[in-house]
């Protein structure tokens, strides 16, 4: 009777450590340059088999999470102690309402800030800014992986130089990265819109790339150099990408922190 006790609380315990803990995952993490001051953040990102967590350093000291079972992504804002929370139907109606006064808006166009306006077309026209990509032969070795070498043009202007690790090279599964596939087209489909009134920073800059991107295709990223006006902006290195579990901890938002709706006035500011 006392052995099977024993044998009853070993299991509730290993049943209660196993559940605590999601199931083998990803975790990545990478230290991002601005070039013009020499500033360092860095950027960990989490993901399982339904999940995603993006944890963002520095100026932006931000998070996003995405749960791909129930199609619900959370914005949280650690300066603020602020999170936005949204479901898919939520996001679909929230998007013709900002197309719709984006619209009404246009008529100003003319007395608007440069800024303001161009924040404006892309509202409307969210896929305005697709890129072409092409190999452009600097297959450097990033820390111990082998790379190939990508440049993202737009109108013959240089914004990104790539250089992506192949899952050969890196050891992992593709599948393991399923999770950001899906991530990426929830972004494309319901949230381009949304997060031009998101106090994100640099939080999304990881997630808007397009269909034509190499990215996730042919592998992963462990270099990316972004361009603005012709030159070098911002550097982001992998530093590692380990295959470990992940505690579901990682996905809640934390305590104290006051949920927030999105404030459609903030669109004529």
């Amino acid at each position: 009777m006392i052995a099977s006790k024993k044998l009853l609380l070993v299991g509730m315990t290993f049943f209660l450590c196993f559940s605590a803990w999601a199931g083998d995952g990803i975790f990545i993490l990478s230290k991002t340059k601005t070039l013009e001051n020499g500033s360092i953040s860095t950027s960990e990102i989490y993901l399982t088999s339904s999940r995603m967590l993006v944890k963002n350093s520095g100026a932006d000291n931000s998070s996003i999470i995405f749960d791909a079972n129930t199609e619900i992504f959370t914005f949280i804002d650690n300066k603020k102690k602020e999170y936005y929370q949204f479901d898919k139907p939520t996001l679909l109606q929230l998007k013709e309402q900002i197309k719709m006064m984006a619209k009404m808006m246009q008529q100003f166009a003319a007395q608007m800030p440069a800024d303001q306006k161009q924040r404006f077309d892309k509202i409307l026209n969210p896929g305005g800014d697709m890129m072409t990509y092409k190999t452009n032969g600097k297959n450097d070795k990033i820390g111990s992986w082998k790379t190939t070498g990508y440049d993202g043009l737009s109108e013959d202007n240089k914004l990104l130089q790539m250089n992506i690790a192949s899952y050969q090279t890196l050891g992992v599964d593709q599948d393991k990265f399923e999770v950001m596939k899906k991530m990426m087209n929830y972004f494309k489909e319901n949230l381009q819109e949304v997060v031009a009134l998101l106090p994100t920073g640099g939080s999304f800059s990881q997630l808007s790339f397009d269909e034509n991107s190499p990215i996730l295709k042919d592998g992963i990223p462990v270099k990316t150099i972004s361009y603005k006006e012709g030159r070098a902006a911002n550097e982001n290195i992998v530093e590692s990408l380990t295959e470990q579990s992940i505690s579901d901890d990682e996905f809640t938002i934390p305590d104290g922190y006051k949920q927030q709706q999105i404030n459609m006035q903030a669109m004529g500011r």
